[in-house]
């Protein structure tokens, strides 16, 4: 056999765990699909700022790639911004503005404060609104921070020129509960909160995973989930990247299904230590 086509070894069409923003395989929980319902209707009534937060890698990247997929392109210009550690105001406006455009920017912040306002004027003059999504904003610097609060300021006498939609780590919600954030989380609409799966969850998750690919859920045996989720903890990423790691371990033992011990065995070499022990057991013999 081709190991490049390990997965025919298992009955199915692709790669069920690849780390890709792939929103075709993406589960929608109770949880998720909440969070799109509420992020929509706050984008529709042109509230300010909204915030989406939750441990990394449960799902709010792709969460915000859903918002962007819905949205009526003649009412809004969709503004994706990547943020790196220790972003700030000047370097987030300038990001912010090239993605409308591509054009410069100026070289201070009221210039380019200017700028934006301008361009937001312009898209409204058409009937569209801007939708700024901030990426990884828990990496955003103090006065990048501050600098939101003068983006919800843009308005008409009717309605915000800007929605701003903030992703981001727990981190930021502990950060933006200091005093000094006080203006801004007043400017905050809502926050949507994004938590780590259920036991139940974690199944019904990876058994859409395997049925989008071809393969029968069948695949893995109940052992194996537990094993998943409590090494895991429920994070959807460390899902992906543990069972993926679990099926080349079958593969490597000529075994056509994953069970707990395979699944162990890859916590093991991958160091997993997301679930709720710290240290990984083997478990229980059947």
């Amino acid at each position: 056999m081709n190991p490049a086509n390990w997965t025919t070894h298992f009955g199915l069409r692709q790669n069920p765990f690849r780390d890709t923003l792939d929103t075709d395989l993406f589960y929608r929980t109770r949880q998720h699909e909440e969070a799109l319902v509420k992020i929509r209707i706050g984008i529709d009534d042109s509230q300010a700022i909204i915030l989406l937060a939750g441990q990394s890698g449960t799902g709010k990247t792709l969460v915000s790639q859903l918002v962007i997929r819905g949205l009526d392109l003649s009412r809004f210009l969709p503004v994706f911004v990547p943020v790196y550690p220790d972003m700030g105001k000047g370097m987030l406006l300038a990001r912010i503005l090239k993605e409308i455009d591509g054009q410069k920017s100026g070289r201070y912040t009221h210039d380019r404060l200017g700028h934006l306002q301008d361009r937001a004027i312009a898209l409204h003059a058409k009937g569209q609104r801007l939708l700024i999504i901030i990426d990884e904003a828990h990496f955003l610097k103090a006065d990048a921070l501050h600098i939101l609060r003068t983006l919800s300021n843009l308005e008409t006498e009717q309605e915000k020129l800007v929605t701003v939609l903030l992703i981001a780590e727990n981190s930021l919600t502990r950060r933006l509960s200091s005093p000094s954030y006080a203006s801004l989380r007043g400017r905050i609409t809502f926050a949507v909160h994004l938590a780590p799966l259920t036991r139940a969850e974690t199944e019904q998750f990876v058994k859409y995973r395997l049925l989008k690919c071809g393969g029968p859920p069948q695949l893995l045996t109940d052992d194996a989930f537990d094993v998943a989720y409590r090494l895991s903890g429920g994070i959807p990423r460390e899902i992906n990247r543990l069972l993926y790691n679990g099926f080349l371990e079958a593969l490597s033992c000529n075994q056509q299904r994953i069970n707990g011990s395979l699944v162990h065995s890859a916590g093991l070499k991958l160091g997993a230590t997301h679930g709720k022990d710290k240290q990984i057991a083997a478990p229980a013999a059947a």
